[in-house]
């Protein structure tokens, strides 16, 4: 055999490595996620997006850090359920306590709120998005959001999860600020954003992105929330963890197609 035949079965060898890598790390969750007690009828499953969360532990806070002082914040909040609870009649319910706090670390404010979130399966059935952790057995069942405002401009945010129903693994929680941008600034935050940001900004909107004027840009560039991370030690103050989303594409046909 050549050298050049030989580098090319090298570079063979390789590209099918690779292939098996990604198989194993993206097919093999979904597989498993669409055949183990999931009653929904699906065709394929699309990878669309992966975030950073943080989960809350057990009997703690965790504390998430603004880049300026700000007055409010969104939470998106979910939890992780037990595998043999995927299908469990009327939900979890979940409650989550709210602390905001100043720059010298006296409490301004404190709040609190429940959740009653749908079972995993549930989740599956009604919507276009399901959301999983790639190398955890545990169930993502339905996410919530939330915007909480402080009576006065705070530093910090303290995330605190109590009253979990028996059947909770965790609690998994995002924090976003809203920046303050005068202006100009606003179109140009806009304007930076990616296409995929642009879209989710303007789905609710009557009109496509190029026909939107520069003053519905600077508005919806005042309504972008950026994350914010927590203070601490991962593993010791809070776990971090890769929450996955994917599409759900139905066999079933559209409404007015022939079966």
């Amino acid at each position: 055999m050549s050298l050049t035949g030989f580098g090319k079965l090298l570079m063979v060898i390789a590209m099918l490595g690779v292939s098996g890598w990604t198989g194993r790390e993206y097919a093999v969750p979904v597989f498993t996620y669409l055949t183990e007690g999931r009653s929904i009828n699906v065709r394929d499953a699309r990878i669309s997006k992966r975030s950073i969360t943080y989960r809350i532990p057990s009997e703690d806070a965790v504390t998430f850090a603004f880049s300026q002082p700000v007055d409010k914040a969104k939470l998106l909040v979910h939890l992780s359920v037990d595998e043999e609870l995927h299908d469990l009649k009327g939900g979890f319910v979940y409650g989550l306590r709210m602390r905001w706090l100043a720059a010298d670390g006296k409490q301004i404010s404190t709040s609190e709120a429940y959740f009653q979130a749908a079972p995993p399966d549930e989740v599956y059935e009604s919507g276009v998005i399901w959301r999983f952790f790639r190398t955890r057995a545990e169930l993502v069942a339905e996410q919530d959001s939330l915007i909480v405002e402080s009576p006065k401009s705070a530093t910090w945010l303290e995330v605190e999860a109590f009253d979990l129903d028996p059947g909770i693994i965790g609690i998994d929680v995002r924090v976003f600020e809203q920046r303050s941008y005068i202006g100009n600034q606003s179109l140009l935050i806009f304007e930076r954003l990616s296409e995929d940001s642009k879209a989710l900004l303007t789905e609710a909107n009557a009109f496509p992105l190029d026909m939107l004027s520069d003053q519905e840009k600077v508005s919806l560039g005042r309504n972008f929330w950026r994350p914010v991370g927590p203070l601490g030690i991962d593993g010791r103050d809070y776990t971090k963890l890769v929450l996955y989303e994917a599409a759900i594409e139905h066999d079933e046909p559209a409404p007015g197609e022939a079966r």
